[in-house]
């Protein structure tokens, strides 16, 4: 390694200081000795055209200028070294000051790399607008790393809490099912029904969990060409027949189907499960400039404003959906906003004209059909 890459920016930056100025000096020096010179040259070649009243006069009147040029070079070298002295203090104390919130930028970045998140640079008022920038930025990333680790431990915690619930109940079932010696078939069928339906709800989070995973981790969906109205209306009929189709826009949407029937099929489940029972779902579908809007009403108690972002929050359950024998495991609406986020989408809630809730949800790349009406007249 070499002695100037040990060197600290405190040294580098006096060292550098002190070569510009003895270089800045040394040109100085450098061309005035030269006119000195060209003009000692001169005065000879004009005595020489002169009548000489001898040598020790010519000599006299040449020692001035080399004691001109000796007092120059003096007063250069005095100079040049108080310059030098002065440009190495001045390029420490500058790079001191420069340096100074860097140690704090190693500083914090040791302590969030030992763990700690909570650490913000703190600058003062004199600091350059350019390390205030990367400082803010700074904090910026350390504001979303700490918002990000928060909701993984959350996720996890969550997750981890809703596999427990029908393990839990799976494992209890047949624990009383083994106290029995001879159980009656009743009994076995009970705990077998009982057991499926944890089982698939087992199934239903992994299911959910692995689909937020792909999302997570970047997997574009695959897009194809879709007639937009008989895909959805063939989607909502084996989705739930009970659910009213209104009016759908007919055109060509470019979109991943099997991604957008999950949203569909999320948006049902969540209404259904809310809606008042035997109450009303309907899906609708309008185009709006730039894509097209689909929406999704039920007649249930709503969602109230205080939660309507809220609810696309992995694992949140609004009050009125806190039971889990809804079967629903807070996952639904998080998934369809990260697919609608992958297609460019966008989803909220709002009112529905049948008293409860609706979500919609708007995809780009949608290109109506024009009518023509003039067959008809």
């Amino acid at each position: 390694m070499s002695a100037w890459s040990k060197l600290g920016l405190r040294g580098r930056l006096a060292i550098s200081i002190a070569a510009i100025v003895v270089f800045a000096f040394g040109a100085v020096f450098v061309v005035v000795r030269a006119q000195m010179a060209n003009e000692s040259a001169v005065i000879r070649q004009e005595e020489a055209k002169e009548p000489s009243d001898g040598a020790g006069e010519n000599s006299s009147r040449v020692s001035p200028i080399r004691d001109a040029q000796s007092d120059v070079e003096k007063t250069f070298f005095f100079v040049g070294g108080a310059a030098l002295l002065a440009a190495l203090l001045a390029g420490y104390l500058l790079a001191a000051r420069t340096a100074a919130p860097l140690r704090r930028f190693a500083d914090t970045a040791a302590e969030v790399d030992a763990g700690d998140l909570s650490p913000r640079l703190q600058l003062g008022p004199g600091v350059a607008g350019e390390l205030r920038t990367v400082a803010d930025a700074f904090n910026h990333m350390l504001d979303r790393l700490e918002d990000a680790f928060a909701r993984q431990r959350r996720f996890v915690s969550d997750a981890s809490h809703e596999l427990r619930s029908p393990l839990t109940a799976i494992r209890g079932q047949l624990e009383v099912l083994g106290r029995r010696e001879t159980p009656d078939a009743a009994e076995v069928r009970r705990v077998e029904e009982l057991v499926l339906a944890e089982m698939a709800r087992v199934e239903r989070l992994v299911e959910d969990l692995l689909t937020l995973a792909r999302l997570d981790e970047g997997v574009g969906p695959a897009p194809r060409e879709l007639v937009a109205d008989s895909f959805l209306r063939d989607l909502i009929a084996a989705t739930d027949e009970r659910v009213e189709v209104r009016e759908l826009a007919a055109g060509t949407l470019r979109a991943d189907p099997d991604l957008i029937a999950q949203v569909l099929r999320n948006l049902i489940d969540n209404a259904r499960r809310h809606a008042d029972t035997g109450g009303r779902v309907s899906v609708s579908s309008t185009a709006v400039p730039g894509g097209l809007r689909v929406d999704v009403d039920d007649d249930g108690p709503g969602i109230p404003r205080t939660e309507r972002e809220r609810v696309f929050d992995r694992f949140h359950r609004s009050e009125a959906a806190r039971d889990r024998a809804s079967g629903g495991s807070g996952l639904g609406l998080g998934i369809a906003r990260s697919i609608l986020a992958s297609h460019h989408g966008r989803i909220w809630v709002e009112d529905s004209a049948l008293g409860g809730a609706r979500v919609s949800f708007e995809l780009p790349a949608f290109t109506p059909t024009i009518r023509d009406f003039s067959a008809n007249s």
